[in-house]
């Protein structure tokens, strides 16, 4: 697998694809929840909005401007391409792109040097909620993106251990947490668990089939280097389902820590040096 940052022509390809197949989760969807209406499908439980020109603002905006006219006049265009296509997802998918495409293409280069989804990332491919008042947050959420991108945060095993060490240092003195938790579509990956001790696994929830737009039910089609995942985008196409659903659990710092100082004790060999990685700016 190349290692190679994308270059602006990938990411457009990238754009287009995740966008056709937003599509045909929304046909599959629409048909599968007849009382639920396009546009709350669109809103909700697709990220398309965000990468539009409609967005006027980074990849993640604080306004969502649902009730401008152009975003409106978009909704109500797909909203005739369902009437027409309502048994044909194919043709949906064609002309609900026709439909996007151009508006897309407007925001592409700003789209390709957002680089806002690392903001407020304190531990590297880690952030913790901050709760700003409060002095003690006994569990302490937190959340996952790729600082090591072009790179897979799973690439050096040492490199998620320091993460969560770092994580649980600073929260402990901050807030004097004792737990951390999260829910992601992670939580149903094999090679993700295995950073947890038993507890994490005794503590996971059922899956959430509630599909929404954020990256926790949609993170699973992006790869290391930001282009899509076709392995999970086909699996989508071929079975209407995710392949990996989000799941919550949540453990104590004792049993992470420990988890992850056994992760770390091969490094600390000099027969089995691992890398420098400072916790912090992604490097």
């Amino acid at each position: 697998m190349s290692h190679a940052p994308k270059s602006l022509q990938e990411h457009r390809e990238y754009l287009h694809e995740i966008v056709k197949l937003m599509l045909f989760f929304t046909w599959r969807w629409k048909a599968a929840h007849l009382e639920e209406p396009l546009r709350d499908i669109l809103r909700k439980r697709v990220d398309i909005y965000r990468k539009t020109s409609v967005n006027t603002g980074p990849l993640n905006p604080a306004e969502l401007r649902f009730d401008s006219p152009e975003w409106l006049n978009l909704e109500a265009e797909l909203e005739a391409a369902h009437q027409k296509f309502r048994t044909d997802p194919n043709g949906f998918e064609r002309r609900g792109f026709d439909i996007f495409k151009v508006t897309i293409d407007e925001r592409l280069e700003r789209d390709f040097n957002d680089r806002s989804g690392l903001a407020g990332y304190q531990c590297g491919s880690l952030r913790f909620d901050e709760h700003e008042g409060k002095d003690e947050v006994p569990v302490i959420g937190f959340h996952i993106a790729n600082a090591r991108a072009p790179s897979s945060i799973f690439d050096d095993p040492a490199y998620l251990p320091r993460c969560f060490m770092d994580l649980m240092d600073q929260t402990e003195r901050k807030y004097h947490s004792s737990r951390l938790g999260t829910s992601t579509w992670l939580n149903s990956a094999p090679r993700w668990l295995e950073l947890f001790p038993q507890e994490w696994l005794d503590n996971l929830g059922p899956e959430s089939k509630d599909v929404q737009w954020h990256y926790g039910f949609w993170g699973q089609f992006i790869s290391s280097r930001g282009t899509l995942n076709h392995k999970a985008a086909e699996h989508l196409r071929r079975t209407g389902e995710l392949l990996f659903y989000p799941r919550k659990s949540n453990c104590s710092f004792a049993a992470m820590r420990e988890k992850c100082a056994a992760a770390l004790a091969p490094c600390r060999s000099a027969d089995a040096p691992c890398g420098h990685i400072r916790i912090g700016d992604g490097s």
